[in-house]
């Protein structure tokens, strides 16, 4: 259990992220002004200034934020593995973390999707970082497969590994409270990405 003591001026912060990522998502990048995560947020814009000096720093962060969660996520799966775990665990893990952030918390992956190829290059290239560190576990995860012969030599892996990561992603926007389970739903993935639809 977590007994870290949130300040006041974290979960302010926290409310804003949450909202600025919902308003993001559903309106765009272009289409949102500070004001109205504002007030969506219950504050006025000068209060919002106090914890982020511009839209662009906001949007940075709400994208970092994005790929934080799935990536702590992930870790947490992974580590329960332990060391030299074979591709097939290792992809469970990658799966089920990447699902459950996406799940849990889908306005975050929404406004990445959304907002893609509309926001300024200078957000693109600050969120950039954490993102290529990301990605890059999931070049090592396809290099195991390769190695261990599961991934058929005439694969594509960059092609697999973003066909991956597309339908990791997508989820967020047609998955439904009431349907299957994070788990059902992770298992089900696993099944088509290593065994195919026959």
């Amino acid at each position: 259990m977590n007994n870290k003591v949130i300040s006041k001026k974290e979960k302010t912060r926290e409310r804003i992220l949450d909202k600025a990522a919902q308003v993001f998502s559903t309106k765009g990048y272009q289409s949102t002004s500070l004001t109205e995560i504002a007030t969506t947020a219950g504050m006025k814009a000068g209060s919002l200034y106090y914890h982020f000096a511009s839209k662009e720093v906001l949007m940075t962060e709400v994208l970092e934020r994005n790929v934080d969660t799935i990536s702590d996520l992930v870790f947490d799966e992974i580590e329960r593995l332990g060391e030299n775990y074979l591709f097939k665990d290792g992809l469970e893990a990658f799966i089920k973390g990447h699902l459950t952030a996406v799940l849990k918390y889908p306005e975050y992956t929404k406004s990445t999707i959304r907002n893609d190829g509309q926001i300024p290059n200078a957000v693109q290239k600050a969120a950039h970082a954490k993102r290529d560190h990301y990605e890059e576990q999931w070049r090592r995860l396809m290099t195991l497969g390769k190695d261990e012969g599961v991934i058929r030599p005439e694969i594509d892996e960059k092609l697999l590994r973003l066909m991956i990561l597309g339908c990791l992603n997508w989820s967020c926007v047609w998955y439904s409270s009431g349907g299957d389970d994070i788990d059902t739903l992770a298992d089900q993935y696993l099944n088509v990405f290593l065994n195919g639809c026959s």
